[in-house]
Formats: structure tokens, C-alpha cells, sequence
């Protein structure tokens, strides 16, 4: 069970890292007065990284080409620490000339972004969008075009000249080296560099075990306070239709195998298989359409889990609560009601015929006791295999069904995330499924022990040999 939530967390953790767009510039805050420099944006930008262990290199080991020096994590922002990758991968043969192209950009960037400049002109602006360029080309004909703009630009006002001209030069220069670089076969050689725990999969996985899911990049609310919010109207929703589905398909399943050829059994059948063919987005649909409507049957409200004031009591609660869930529940029970009953109908269909049905009845049983004490606890493992399945379904919620009533639980929520893009939320559902999953399986096989009497008289036997 531990190396599979292992997998899982690094499955996560993979997705979170491809998500599009940089996690730390949209957690930026705004700067106070509305302008900031390039430094300052930097700075601040390294204060949350850190914060957020993004500037931690990805795993506890790291395997890449010799021609990556191992603190190419460290650069940042992620969008320049992208393009340097870009640049190596041009030109793989010196680090240390990309590095002082890479350096003197920045340092070019941060002196014609300042905010004391005394200074404006169309040039400078150019100049700024040329620099801005540069940060994000890699192909040695753009990059050579980008600084023959640049020192257009300078020459087109004197005062920016003076100001910046030699910095350019020392940019134009630091690519003809990266250019002219002899060639070198680090590109071809691998390298292997051990990182230990200060990582980001380390960091990432220490918060979650904490109970730290992160931080929505929509509303800014917590991941978790966020999803407990939304479980408890999921679980609502699904243990009630998952509860009443077996009460119901339980007795129903097992008079149907009691009754297996007659008549009534083939009607239940027929009934069965059209209620799960009814795809429960249309049911809920015309439910909708014909039993909230005041122009139809006006008996349930169409949305919502309704409004319950301070002074109501438990009762009044309890019953605006049925009036808003009825509908929802019953487009939920319908499908699990018509699989389950066919599940025990068809496990109780074989263990009546067994060997062992036959004695029970010839020792004189009441059919009552043949059925319950000694035909379904044998039937019990198709359902035990299901039940393997209900604890993460309970929780991942119903996401048809909540959008269409309205009700604010998990299923709504997946959706509300994937459409704004909020991966904190997502990547988090998608983990904790994951875990419900594995936890339901393991559930699962728990049960297997405690029902089969063999599983149990294995271990006790086990348990003397030892």
C-alpha cells in the first residue's frame, strides 16, 4: 500500500510541475503603489519561492547532461530558468559564458526598469520590449537581431547612450563568445548529482502529509477548508442514495434469486435493465423540467440544499433538508439500485444450488435460515468488491447530478476548478481520490477476511504454526 501512495504522490506531484503558467508569479501581490521595478519584483518574487521551496531542485537525485551545472534550479524566475535551459541546450559547450550572457541580460534589465529614471522616451520603451525579447529567445538569429535593435535604439537618443551603451556592449560580446565556443562533448556525457531532502517532491510531500493541500490560486482559501466544505454535502448526497440503495436491492436481489424463472423475476429483470439504462443527466433533467416546474408539478425546488434559519429545529431542518436532497438522492439510487440487485440475484442464484443449500434443507431449515444464515453470507463478496469502490465514489461526488441541482459538494467543485484553472484544487481532488481508492481496496480485502470463515481459519492457523 505505501509504494502505490508513493507512485500516486509522485503522479501528483508530476502534473502539479507541468501545470501551465508559474505558480509563484500568480501568488504575487500587487505592488503598493501600483509601480515596481525589475528589482523589486525580483526580490519579491525570490521571497515566495523560497517560501514555497520552488527554489529547491525538483527530486532527492537529479540525472541530466554535463552540460547542466547543478544550481540551474536557482535561477529564477521559472520563465528565464526555462529559457537558460533553451540556451544550454543551443549552446551546450561552456556554462560559464551563458552564464555571463544570462547575468549581464539581467543586470541590463534591472538598470533600464528602474523607476527613478529622470529620463522617458519611445526609445527607452523599445529598449525596455527588446531586453524583455531577448529573455525568452534562444536561437542565435533572433538573439543577434534582438541586440542590432537594441543598439539602434541607443543611438537614437544620446542620454540613453551614455546610460546603457557600454552594458549592451558587454551583452553583444558575452553572445559572441557563447557563440565561438569550442566544441565540447559534455552534451553527450550524463551526470548524476544526489540533492538529498532539500527538495521540492521533499517539501511538497512533508506539506501534505501535514495537511497543508496548498492554497486556491482563484479565491486564495485554503485547499482543505475548501474541500471540507464541499464534502459534507457529498457525503450528504451519496451515503444517503448509497444507503438506501442497499437496503433496498438486498431483500429485492435475494427474493429475485428465490424466484429465479418465474415470472416475476423475468418483469424485475426487464425493470432492472431499463432503470440502468436511464443515463442519470436526463433523468435528472426532465425531473427538473416536470417536478419543479410551477407551469408542470411544482413539489421540489430545482436548486440549492435550502436555507435553514438559526431559530428552526432539528425537525424543520431535517425536513427542508429531504425536500432539497429528494430528487438528487433518487438520481443517484436508481443506477446503484438496479446494479446491486443484479449483483445478489445473480450470487445468490449460484450459492442456492450448492452442495452445501441442499443439506441445510435437508436437515429441515426454515427457508428463512437457509437464506440469511448460510446462502447470503456467502453471497456477500460481489458486494464486498463493490463496497471496494464506494468509499472514493462517496467522496468524488456525483458530478453530473451536482452541477445540474445546484449542490455546492465535490462534483461541483472539480468542475469550478478545472474551468477557472485552479490546480491547487484540482491536483488535491485528484490525490485524494487517488488515497480513497486504495484505502476503499484495502477496506475491501479486510472484509474478504472477515467474511470468508477459510481466510480466518487460515490465519489462525498461521498464527499457531508462528
Amino acid at each position: 500500500m505505501i509504494p502505490t501512495l508513493l507512485v500516486v504522490s509522485l503522479l501528483v506531484f508530476g502534473l502539479n510541475q507541468c501545470t501551465p503558467g508559474d505558480p509563484i508569479d500568480q501568488k504575487m501581490p500587487p505592488p503598493l503603489n501600483g509601480i515596481q521595478s525589475y528589482e523589486e519584483y525580483l526580490e519579491a518574487y525570490w521571497r515566495l519561492a523560497k517560501e514555497e521551496g520552488q527554489d529547491l531542485p525538483f527530486f532527492y537525485f537529479s540525472i541530466h547532461t554535463a552540460a547542466y551545472p547543478d544550481t540551474l534550479h536557482r535561477i529564477l524566475p521559472l520563465a528565464d530558468q526555462a529559457n537558460v535551459r533553451r540556451l544550454i541546450g543551443q549552446f551546450p559547450h561552456d556554462w560559464s559564458r551563458t552564464q555571463a550572457y544570462y547575468q549581464q541580460l539581467r543586470d541590463l534589465r534591472i538598470q533600464f526598469n528602474r523607476t527613478d529614471l529622470s529620463f522617458h522616451s519611445d526609445a527607452l520603451i523599445e529598449i525596455r520590449n527588446q531586453l524583455e525579447r531577448l529573455s525568452t529567445q534562444h536561437q542565435p538569429a533572433e538573439i543577434a537581431n534582438s541586440l542590432n535593435l537594441l543598439e539602434e535604439q541607443l543611438l537614437l537618443d544620446s542620454t540613453l547612450f551614455a546610460f546603457g551603451e557600454k552594458g549592451v556592449t558587454q551583452l553583444s560580446q558575452h553572445f559572441t563568445q557563447l557563440k565561438e565556443a569550442p566544441f565540447s562533448r559534455k552534451k553527450y556525457l550524463p551526470d548524476f548529482h544526489w540533492n538529498g531532502a532539500q527538495n521540492q517532491y521533499h517539501h511538497w510531500l512533508s506539506k501534505i502529509i501535514s495537511g497543508n493541500l496548498g492554497v486556491s490560486t482563484i479565491t486564495s482559501q485554503d485547499v482543505s477548508e475548501k474541500i471540507g466544505n464541499a464534502i459534507s454535502w457529498t457525503l450528504r448526497l451519496n451515503l444517503s442514495a448509497i444507503l438506501i440503495a442497499y437496503l433496498l436491492a438486498i431483500p429485492l436481489g435475494v427474493y429475485a434469486a428465490l424466484k429465479a424463472g418465474t415470472g416475476f423475476e423475468r418483469r424485475l429483470n426487464l425493470a432492472l435493465f431499463f432503470l440502468y439504462a436511464l443515463p442519470s443527466f436526463w433523468v435528472a433533467t426532465m425531473l427538473c423540467q416536470f417536478l419543479t416546474n410551477p407551469e408542470w408539478i411544482n413539489l421540489f425546488p430545482s436548486m440549492g440544499v435550502g436555507e435553514i434559519g438559526p431559530e428552526a429545529s432539528w425537525l424543520e431542518g431535517f425536513g427542508i433538508r429531504v425536500h432539497h436532497f429528494f430528487l438528487p438522492v433518487f438520481c443517484v439510487i436508481y443506477g446503484t439500485l438496479a446494479f446491486v440487485t443484479r449483483q445478489v440475484r445473480a450470487s445468490m442464484v449460484a450459492i442456492l444450488q450448492s452442495d452445501f443449500i441442499r443439506t441445510a434443507k435437508a436437515k429441515g431449515l426454515s427457508q428463512r435460515q437457509v437464506l440469511w444464515k448460510h446462502a447470503f453470507p456467502n453471497a456477500l463478496f460481489p458486494l464486498i468488491t463493490m463496497f471496494g469502490s464506494l468509499l472514493p465514489r462517496a467522496i468524488a461526488g456525483s458530478i453530473i447530478i451536482e452541477q445540474i441541482f445546484n449542490i455546492p459538494g465535490i462534483g461541483l467543485l472539480t468542475i469550478n476548478s478545472i474551468v477557472s484553472k485552479d490546480w491547487p484544487v484540482v491536483y488535491a481532488l485528484l490525490l485524494l481520490t487517488s488515497i480513497l481508492t486504495i484505502v476503499g481496496i484495502l477496506l475491501a480485502d479486510l472484509l474478504y477476511a472477515w467474511a470468508d470463515p477459510r481466510v480466518q481459519l487460515n490465519q489462525q492457523k498461521q498464527g499457531a504454526h508462528g
